[in-house]
């Protein structure tokens, strides 16, 4: 049975807009929500196909090519992805909330709409004799995004460990549930603590979702000829053949390179766009050569 798209997921055409599949998103989302369904795998499995299809359709650079590559141009995006993003913190604006580790993107929705929808309560969340949540940011190296790490934070005088999952990206958020302030009466709850990770940027690398991005260039002699080159990857410098004529802005996928969007370790690739310099300054024999190189390129229809 041939895989659905994710535009089927969400019960949309492919030419459908922003603001439709935001409303097909929200609909599905609060139908097969966990909290909504206990206990039934169908439902969560709906949920997650769900969340993955909007978080590439809601993205114009990944809906982009998926269409034109499927899920391959999208590095897996979605499923695997064990934590919250957005600003938790904020009124408005981006917002996502983890459910018993399912992460829900919900754009720029009315919270109290969405948390009365499963609580009932609106603001708060339905829930009174509760402390408030805190929130506090922590800020790590772009590799340590990548691999995952560990950092100590301080809150209230009390030095706190959290692990910080591999392929969190800029701007995602750690919930620690019961970490946050006291309750307000003996037999009530403690709030959350929220961690906001600021993500470095690296030097020679960019990210989108789970695809590595960096350039190299070459000289038009090596791209003309063919030759190797060192790449910079996360993992270490990687040897990478760049075969004879290759054009300027011709994209290489190293697939492994990327980053963790599946529990079991599978990475997205690293894509590699080869830059061909053009030289600006000449010497006189450089000019001569190039210029025999010419002559005789037309004369034996080299080009042709």
């Amino acid at each position: 049975m041939a895989e659905q798209s994710y535009y089927d997921i969400l019960g949309v055409s492919k030419n459908a807009s922003d603001d439709e599949i935001k409303k097909a998103y929200r609909k599905l989302a609060l139908k097969y929500h966990p909290d909504r369904n206990p206990g039934d795998k169908e439902a969560e499995k709906k949920f997650k196909e769900v969340n993955e299809a909007h978080e590439v359709l809601s993205d114009k650079q990944k809906r982009a090519r998926y269409d034109q590559f499927g899920k391959a141009g999208v590095g897996g995006a979605g499923g695997g992805n064990p934590f919250g993003g957005g600003n938790p913190f904020g009124q408005g604006g981006s917002y996502s909330y983890s459910f018993n580790g399912q992460n829900m993107n919900f754009g720029d929705f009315d919270l109290n709409d969405i948390f009365s929808s499963f609580f009932g309560g609106g603001a708060g969340f339905g829930r009174r004799n509760r402390g408030r949540d805190l929130q506090t940011s922590v800020t790590i190296e772009f590799k340590e995004a990548i691999f995952g790490t560990t950092k100590t934070i301080n809150i209230n005088g009390k030095d706190i460990k959290i692990k910080i999952p591999a392929g969190i990206d800029d701007g995602q958020a750690i919930r620690l549930s019961g970490r946050g302030g006291e309750a307000p009466e003996k037999d009530g709850q403690p709030g959350d603590l929220y961690i906001q990770v600021r993500v470095k940027p690296h030097k020679n690398l960019t990210r989108d979702g789970h695809i590595i991005l960096s350039e190299q260039h070459i000289s038009m002699v090596d791209a003309a000829l063919g030759c190797e080159i060192e790449v910079e990857t996360i993992d270490g410098p990687i040897t990478m053949k760049v075969p004879a004529g290759t054009q300027s802005g011709t994209p290489f996928k190293l697939s492994g390179h990327g980053v963790k969007f599946r529990a079991d370790g599978d990475r997205g690739p690293h894509i590699v766009e080869v830059i061909v310099d053009t030289p600006t300054k000449l010497s006189k024999k450089q000019k001569e050569l190039l210029e025999e190189f010419k002559n005789g390129s037309k004369k034996r229809g080299f080009f042709n």
